[in-house]
This record gives structure tokens, sequence and C-alpha cells, in this order.
């Protein structure tokens, strides 16, 4: 290594242990400003659009259908499910009202089928079938309809009870002693006893129906959870709002998917960060056994961790979800620096040396590799600089920085606190498990060795070859999250959400193009304007015709009984229990319910006429408007386009004159390689087809092509600093093997375990030539220094890596606990990385050194 270049930095330790007090007095007034400085203008950049630049012509069709549909870009979804109609329905439109009654939080608050419009048309828009078995319902309640329509009354439901006593009941009439049963006994228990007649009307046999409000939000971005309190008053509504039993409200909507995502980084970097911060205490207590030491180390992070992001508000100006994360890696990063130098530091005090004497001998023997690594870690993060990939780049200067800033306190803080609170009061050599004996064995197997590795090697890189790249940024997400199960439900369900793909024609039908969209096997289906029009409208229109005649008696009455008094309600309800007493019958089915009708009767009788009234609004109080609501759904006209809902038209066809087309997914889009086949092929035929699946797959095209530019920047930039500094080819090379090998043999493990690359652990590979290359030059700093493997072995430089690499790992383990998927992905990757770095430096870098410089140390073990 050229000491000439790093002279300099024995040169400053040595001034910095001269004045410790003002070297720390300095660093704890630098520290104060740049908290204070980070703090005030700290930014969270959450917009995850924004991290990514974007100028294709696929962005092109997206930016247009942004504009032609404002209101239908990154929304809000209140989804509402249950298998009561009315209960679904009533719990959504209380939802949707009081949603839209807090005007500064959402905007275009909409649930098309809570429109009035699509309740008159309910009838028009069932399916034919459907539409069949409710008008044999109807049919069946025509007796019990007509006499409510003329006596609507508790007086009127009950003559219609006596006289299915005394004669020949008519069909339907088990289902209406039931329901008057469930009232009563509703009553008497204080629960109300309201009658779900629409849901009598509307039968779902037992299958879940959903109703979707759709609404935007106010984003804050400059906000660490830009949608918090979107989010926060979304749940407040539901939890204020009457919600009907057996009714569900989930929440979804890429507004709901990307906060989870965001709130689950930060608490994932805070988690990783604490977790981290421990680990390092344990392995630094541990592996260096002096409490001075370990302090000094912890206090070099926290410092570093301020520095940091004052920095990052200086240079960049904010932090985004990939930026954030370095706060967590940088104590993995930051204290490899530290325990390099302390255990320099250890050493020459070992010598006897004094401890400004012993500062100065570790800055010289450890400095210029202390550079060199942040050189080239630094060089490594920078590759991210000039790719696409914004939100990277970010991290690239910030992290580049946050080097800087380690190896920096490295030769400032270590020193000044050494020099002013002294070095470790007992030196303790802390023995690690010696590879001595195992990497001479290699040397003398290297004809065995070197074909072995080469082959397993070749076998790595095959397996390489079947690694993919997940685009979908859901494979960031929580599957178990609410907002990731209401997406699959929707999906499932065949309704619109963000991971529908859009097509913008100019006419409202399905034309030529579509229909050879639609006949594609991927696609569920493709949804028209004019879809939104009942279909077989002369068929069901008929069989409107022949049910209002049949309900003619109910819907128009000859006749307007007026209201009872509480005498004539009691005289009704004892001329009932005479009949039903009068009237026994043995029938399995009426007897028992006969039976118990007349237990519950008496007892409201004997309750008085206030239990007797509200058993009448019970049983009537959803009846009559149902009953208005049936003169109006019989009596409808054929549908053309322009009669739909003014609201629904403006998400439909936009101000200048372009139709929205919608292509539901037939497959999976949770799996990345169905949701790129679903894209890729509709765009084969609609090449213009958009929205947030193209965008997704747009971007990810940027990432690989980023990735791919930033892992060779990196590799040939740190290759240039390696042979500069080390003044040899030879070295440089030897250097950057086990990082090639590490690449080789991570990525075939992630491929072994099914653990695709993502928009957030594809940083991984450029990462290990940044990051791992530090302990390939402290093994060959060592090693030239030493001049054979026994004494690098015997050093504290094996011990520093394994300690180092301890840390390293601890760090990004913890990242491995983030309940953030892509953020665990790093963790979880990083950490087999380092694992696999550990093992190329310790053992196999050793080897290729004895046998590179001229076997002379292959010809001191006999070999």
């Amino acid at each position: 290594m050229r000491s000439d270049l790093f002279a300099w930095v024995p040169w400053l330790v040595g001034r910095v242990a001269h004045a410790p007090r003002i070297s720390l007095l300095l660093v704890a007034l630098s520290t104060a400003f740049l908290g204070w400085f980070g703090a005030e203008r700290f930014r969270m950049n959450s917009d995850l659009g924004a991290l990514i630049e974007q100028g294709a012509t696929w962005r092109a069709d997206f930016d247009r259908f942004e504009a032609e549909f404002p209101m239908l870009i990154d929304t809000l979804m209140v989804v509402v499910s249950g298998t009561s109609f009315q209960g679904v329905e009533d719990t959504a439109r209380r939802i949707e009202n009081a949603m839209t009654m807090r005007s500064q939080v959402f905007q275009d608050v909409y649930s098309p089928a809570n429109d009035p419009f699509f309740r008159d048309h309910a009838l028009l828009y069932l399916d034919m079938d459907d539409l069949e078995r409710l008008v044999d319902r109807l049919a069946e309640a025509q007796p019990m309809l007509t006499a409510v329509a003329e006596d609507p009354s508790l007086r009127g439901v009950l003559e219609v009870v006596r006289d299915g006593v005394e004669n020949e009941p008519v069909a339907g009439f088990e289902r209406v002693l039931d329901l008057l049963i469930e009232s009563a006994q509703g009553v008497l228990h204080g629960e109300g006893g309201a009658i779900r007649w629409t849901d009598e009307f509307f039968d779902t046999e037992g299958k879940s129906i959903h109703r979707v409000i759709f609404a935007k939000g106010r984003a804050e971005y400059g906000e660490p959870l830009p949608n918090s309190t979107v989010m926060a008053e979304v749940r407040e509504i539901i939890r204020a709002t009457h919600v009907d039993e057996g009714v569900t409200v989930r929440v979804g909507g890429e507004i709901a998917l990307s906060h989870e995502e965001i709130r689950a980084a930060q608490e994932g970097v805070a988690l990783a960060g604490g977790v981290s911060f421990v680990l390092l205490a344990v392995v630094l207590f541990f592996g260096i056994r002096s409490g001075r030491m370990i302090v000094a180390a912890l206090l070099l992070l926290l410092v570093g961790v301020v520095w940091t992001t004052g920095w990052a508000m200086l240079s960049v100006g904010e932090f985004n979800t990939l930026s954030l994360i370095f706060l967590a890696m940088f104590f993995g990063i930051g204290v490899d620096f530290s325990i390099h130098f302390n255990l320099r530091y250890e050493e020459a005090l070992s010598r006897g040396d004094d401890n400004v004497a012993a500062l100065q001998r570790a800055a010289s023997s450890v400095g210029g590799a202390i550079v060199l690594c942040s050189t080239t870690t630094a060089l490594g993060f920078l590759a991210f600089v000039p790719t696409e990939y914004a939100g990277l780049a970010d991290l690239g200067i910030i992290s580049a920085g946050g080097i800087v800033i380690a190896a920096a306190l490295t030769f400032v803080l270590l020193p000044a606190f050494f020099a002013a609170f002294g070095g470790p009061r007992r030196l303790r050599s802390v023995e690690v498990p010696s590879v001595d004996r195992w990497v001479n064995a290699l040397v003398r197997a290297r004809l065995v060795m070197l074909p072995v590795l080469a082959t397993v090697s070749a076998v790595a890189i095959y397996i390489d070859s079947k690694a993919y790249f997940d685009f979908s940024v859901l494979a960031l997400r929580d599957p178990k999250s609410e907002s990731m199960q209401t997406l699959a439900l929707l999906n499932d369900e065949g309704i619109v959400t963000d991971y529908s793909l859009t097509v913008l024609t100019e006419s409202p039908g399905m034309d030529e193009t579509l229909a050879r969209v639609a006949a594609l096997d991927v696609v569920k289906e493709v949804r028209t304007p004019i879809d939104y029009l009942p279909d077989d409208q002369d068929a069901k229109l008929s069989s409107l015709d022949d049910l209002a005649f049949m309900l003619d008696s109910a819907l128009v009455p000859l006749r307007q009984a007026p209201r009872p008094s509480d005498a004539e309600r009691m005289d009704a309800l004892n001329d009932l229990i005479d009949a039903i007493a009068a009237n026994p019958t043995s029938d399995e089915s009426f007897g028992p319910r006969l039976r118990r009708f007349e237990s519950l009767l008496t007892e409201l009788k004997a309750r008085g006429a206030g239990a007797v009234r509200s058993f009448e609004l019970g049983v009537l109080t959803d009846l009559e408007p149902e009953l208005d609501w049936l003169r109006r759904a019989v009596a409808v006209a054929p549908l053309q386009f322009d009669d739909l809902p003014e609201r629904l038209r403006e998400r439909l066809e936009s101000r200048n004159g372009a139709f929205l087309v919608q292509v539901l997914p037939a497959t999976d889009i949770a799996r990345v390689e169905q949701l790129k086949t679903f894209v890729e092929r509709v765009r084969d035929i609609v090449p213009s087809a958009t929205g947030r699946p193209v965008i997704e797959w747009g971007v990810g095209n940027i990432v690989v092509a980023s990735f791919t530019q930033a892992l060779v920047f990196a590799m040939l930039a740190i290759g240039m600093v390696l042979v500069f500094a080390l003044r040899s080819v030879r070295d440089a090379v030897l250097v950057m093997v086990p990082l090639s090998l590490t690449a080789v043999f991570t990525v075939a493990t992630a491929v072994l375990f099914d653990a695709p690359f993502n928009m957030a652990n594809i940083l991984v590979l450029p990462l290990i030539f940044g990051l791992g290359v530090d302990n390939g030059i402290h093994v060959v700093e060592r090693f030239r220094r030493e001049g054979d493997v026994g004494h690098l072995m015997h050093s504290s430089t094996p011990r520093a890596v394994l300690l180092s690499t301890l840390t390293t790992v601890g760090a990004f383990a913890a990242l491995a606990l983030s309940p953030h998927r892509g953020t665990a992905s790093i963790g979880e990757l990083l950490t087999i990385a380092v694992a696999f770095l550990l093992v190329f430096t310790i053992l196999v870098l050793p080897v290729l050194l004895t046998l590179a410089h001229k076997n002379s140390e292959a010809e001191r073990l006999g070999v």
C-alpha cells in the first residue's frame, strides 16, 4: 500500500491526541449543531412515485390517464361486506355520508352502488335468473304487501296472519311467521326487533356482497407518513359508525397500501436500529472486553448517526423510504472502522507504547486501510448516483457521506477519547478460533481445492441464471395486512382495483381490439362504459311489467285505512291469539311456530300498549319504504348511457371525450410472473394500456438497468482505486475474488430459497462490492505487512475481521426483523452475503495470497 498517500493520518491522530479536550469540544459542538440542523430540517419524502425518474412512453400513457381521470388515481377504498343486503347498504351509506362531511380530508367520495339511481334500477341490474326468483318471492308476498299497503299498521299485518290461521295458509306464510317471531323476540329482549324486509326482497343466499366507497385524500408528502391523517380519519369514521351485525368493513386502495408500507418501513428502521445497537454492544463486550473501548465505539455510532442525519438534510434535503435504511445499516458499517482502529491501538499498547504513541502507531498501521476502505465503500454507494433510480441516488449520496463521517470520527473522536480518558485499564487478549491450520491445509491441497471451488462456483453460476426480479411493489408489502387482503378480495370478486389495466378509447362500447383483449386467458373481464348499463333490458322490463300487474293491489291500493289506536292494535292482537287457540294444528311446521308466536303475543300484551307499538315499529319501519321503492323499481324505463348518474359518467367519460375501459386480471397479481404476463399480453394488443401494473412493470425495467449500471460502476471504480492504492493489479484482483464469489453464491442461495430480487433488495449486489471490500483490504494490507500467512492469522486482523463481520451481521439481521418485507429482504440477503464474505475472506483469500506471492508461503509450508 502506498504509505505516502496516507501519511497525514498518523499526523492528524497525533495532533488530536495532543489536544484531546479541544478536539472533543469541537466534536460536541459539531454534534449539537448538526443535531439541531437535522431535527429542524428533517423531512421525509414518502412519495414512492418520486423515487424513479420516468420519461418513457408508458409513463406518458399513464400521465394522460391521470389527466383525463384524476379522481381514479391514488384512491382510498372502503369495502363494506356481508351477507345481508340491507346491512351492507345501510352501513355503506352511513360511512359514505360521514366521509363526505369531512371534505377537508376526503375528496371525490363516491360509492356507485349507494347512488339512488342504482337502487331505483336495482331490479333491472339483477341477473335474469335472480330477477325471476325475486319475482316469485314477491308474488308469494302479494297478500302481505297488499294488506300493508291498504292498512300500513300492525293491525293489517296481524289480519294477514289471522287469515292464514283460519284458512289455508298461502305460500311464504312460514317465512312471514318466522320474521314476526324474531321481531317480537327482539322487542321483548330490548333489541328493537326491526325486520330487514330489504333482505327478503334481495336474498343473497348466504353469499357475501360488497360495496366499495372510493375517495381521494389529502396527502402530506413532507410528513413521515403522508397519509396518516387520511387513514386516521377513516379509521375514526368506521369506529364511530354503527356497523350492522354480520357486516365487515375493510380499508384498501393505493392510499392504504402505501401507508401501511411506509409505516412498516419506518417501524422496521427504528426496530433494526435498536436491535442492532444492542447486538453490537454484546459483540463488542465479548470481542473486546474493554469498557472504555466499547463506550468509545458506541459513542462513535451515536455521534455518527447525528452527523449523518445532518449531512442528509444538508446534501439531499430529505430522507426517502430507501435512504432511511442507511441509518440502521450505519450501526453495522460505522463500527467496522472503530473495531480495526481499537484493536490496533490495543496491540500497540501491548508492545509497551505510551498512550499517544500507541494511537499514532495504530493510525500508521491501519489508517491507510481505513481510508482506502472508506473510499471504496463510498464509491460502492456513489455508484447509485448516476442511475435513473432517484431514490437510490439519494441513498448513495447520504451513505457515502456517512461512510466518510465514520472514517473521520475514527481518526478524531476515538484518539481524543482515549487521550482524554486513557486506554483500557487492563489489556486482555481475547482469542478467536484459529483457522491457521485450515488455511495451511488448503494451501497444501490447492491442486484439489481450486478445481473444487471452480466447479462449485460454476454450478452456482448456473443456478444464478434462474434468478428473476419481482418488479411489483406488492412484493414489498405484508400479504397479511388489511390492505393486501382487501386487494385480494376485490381481485377475486372481479371488482376494479388499482391493479386493473386501463385503456382509453374513443367510443364507449366494445370494438374488435377490445374483443381480442377479452379473449386472452389472462383477462377476467373487459369492462367498457356500456357495460355499466343492464343487459337483457327488454326481457327484464317484460318481467317487471308482469310483476307490476301481479302486485297492482299492493302498489296501487284501493283503500287506505286510518292509523289504528292503541285499543285497536290490542284488539287485533287479541283476535289473533283467539284465532290461534281456536284453530289448533298438528302440522309439524306450523304448529310449533304458531304456539311460539301465541306465547310472544301474550307476553307483549302483558307488557302493555308501549310494547305493542314497539312491535309495530319493528315490523313496519322498513316495509313501508320498501313498498315505495318497489313502486319506483317496477316502473323504470330502458336505460341509455346518458341516463347513468353524472358522477358515474364523469368516471367513465372525460371532459375531452375519452372513454375509460378497464381490463381485469384473471390471474394472481401478487405473483410477479403472472402480473408481468398480464401486462405484456394486454400491451401486445393495446400498447397504450396503462395503470399501476404498467407503471411498476416499467419502473422495474429501469431498476434492473440502474442496478446493472451501478454494479459495473462499483466494480470498475473500486478496482481502479485498489490498483492505485495497492500498486498491484494482482493484489487488487485478489481482493475482488472473495467479493465475486460472495455475489455468485448469494444469488444462488436466494434462488434455492425462492427469494427473488425486488425493488429493495436488489441493492445488495452493488453493496457486496462496496461493503465487502473492506475485509479484503485489511487482510491484504496485513499480509503484506507481516510477510506470511502465519503471522497474519495470529495478528489482530482476523479478530477484527471476525468482530466487524459479526457486528455487520447483527445490523443486517436486525433489518431482517422489519415488518416491511422489502427491508427484511435486504437484511436477509445481506446477512447471507456477509456470512459468505467472511468464509471467502478468511479461508480463501489467504490461500490465494500465498499462492500469488511467488509461492513463498507454500515453500515455507513445505509444499
